[in-house]
């Protein structure tokens, strides 16, 4: 199966031509709009007639032929079904001793994120599209690195995230702004030197566009919006530096991928109360509005540091929260977090299998997941449960992560395991 990342410069001509087209399509009413960008794939099957000569028993010199019709059933020829598979994840919060961890993994003054991914990149890389939560910006250089309560982390995170198997990452989040412009910047710069695709923030207003991705033939488009925005208000000013989640513009959005050629579009949603499982009234009356647009296909939610149940609606998906992939959560003797549970340990690969679906849209038709546990107390490493684990784990330990996530995901998602895998 095929898949690439388009690249940013296509994705940004096609969004512009997009939002022109889309201000035309208004401006002759509804109506038009429909017929501008709606398109209609017909075939059509070929009937074949024939004349033969009926025998009535006379001489052949004498005989009198009847000519008689057959016909062969019209038959359609049948493209295959595409389909691809897409995995995301929670937040990638990096605290100072998750930075400590890769200082020492990467020695001589460099951080090496990579042997923190080591257990899950054959999952993600297995996947057809790929995608993180970036929490925390990037330091452009390392000279200026802080975690808390404004975070720069190592630029290296950039590599590691590419390296794991990402294709891209969400980036709108309350932490956007903790650098200030430059490190929306040096954010940007890091990944798109590493070959990850962004949205959610943007350096300029012309790179506020989603984030775009093919495989098997479909076009998948990919935003990213946040609630909420540590130390400052929103919407942000300029408002493309974080993208707001403001359910008419995240609506606006998703039409405007769709009538760009996406035909799966994924939104990601930092909102909600941290370290609270259960979704705000918020978070459940905005799952709807979102669910019930025919523009949105996939909802996938991060901030809660803790996993968040699954809505399943007509199809269509929302994992309200993922809880934290790769965290120093509940904390350490240099900086406890009393408020934070266990479960903040705890996280989730969410897998959703995407195909054509018989009435000619494409959706999602099988879901699961695997739970992750972070092993903070040595390796840093993000275990996926009962996939990959760890010698010198308590089995007991990583059974209760298991359950905790379990209670809050299943049934809507199923428990992957080895053998979905291959």
């Amino acid at each position: 199966m095929s898949r690439r990342v388009v690249a940013h410069g296509e994705r940004q001509a096609a969004w512009r031509l997009t939002q022109v087209l889309l201000l035309g399509a208004f401006a002759l009413g509804a109506h038009g709009a429909w017929d501008l960008f709606a398109s209609e794939d017909e075939t059509s099957g070929a009937t074949t007639t024939t004349t033969a000569p009926v025998d009535d028993g006379e001489p052949d010199g004498g005989s009198s032929t009847t000519p008689s019709t057959t016909s062969t059933p019209a038959t359609t020829t049948l493209e295959p079904a595409r389909s691809f598979t897409l995995v995301a994840t929670g937040d990638l919060l990096i605290h100072e001793f998750v930075a400590d961890r890769a200082a020492d993994y990467g020695g001589d003054g460099t951080w090496d994120f990579g042997p923190m991914f080591r257990r899950v990149r054959p999952i993600l890389a297995g996947a057809d599209v790929a995608l993180c939560h970036l929490e925390t910006p990037l330091s452009s250089d390392n000279s200026d690195l802080a975690y808390y309560p404004g975070f720069r982390v190592p630029f290296e995170l950039a590599d590691a995230i590419a390296e794991a198997g990402y294709d891209g990452c969400s980036l709108a989040s309350n932490h956007s702004l903790d650098a200030g412009r430059a490190g929306v910047r040096s954010t940007l710069d890091h990944l798109r030197r590493a070959g990850v695709a962004t949205t959610g923030m943007a350096d300029v207003a012309d790179d506020d566009v989603p984030a775009t991705y093919e495989a098997d033939g479909i076009v998948i488009a990919h935003l990213s919006y946040t609630d909420l925005l540590n130390g400052g208000s929103l919407p942000t000013d300029p408002d493309w530096l974080a993208s707001h989640l403001d359910p008419v513009e995240v609506l606006a959005d998703a039409a405007a991928a769709r009538a760009a050629g996406a035909e799966f579009v994924v939104v990601s949603v930092h909102w909600g109360d941290e370290y609270r499982t259960a979704p705000t009234t918020r978070q459940e009356d905005l799952t709807t509005v979102l669910l019930d647009s025919p523009d949105v296909d996939l909802l996938v939610g991060h901030h809660a540091h803790v996993p968040q149940p699954v809505v399943e609606r007509d199809g269509e998906y929302a994992a309200v929260g993922l809880g934290n992939f790769l965290s120093n959560q509940p904390g350490d003797e240099r900086r406890l977090c009393s408020e934070c549970p266990a479960a903040t340990q705890d996280g989730l690969i969410a897998w959703f299998a995407v195909a054509d679906l018989p009435d000619g849209t494409v959706g999602v038709v099988d879901a699961g997941y695997v739970p992750t546990w972070v092993h903070r107390s040595s390796t840093y490493e993000i275990v996926p449960i009962g996939i990959d684990e760890p010698e010198g784990v308590d089995p007991a330990t990583l059974a209760e992560s298991a359950r905790r996530t379990a209670e809050v995901v299943e049934p809507t998602l199923r428990r992957l395991t080895l053998d979905d895998f291959g």
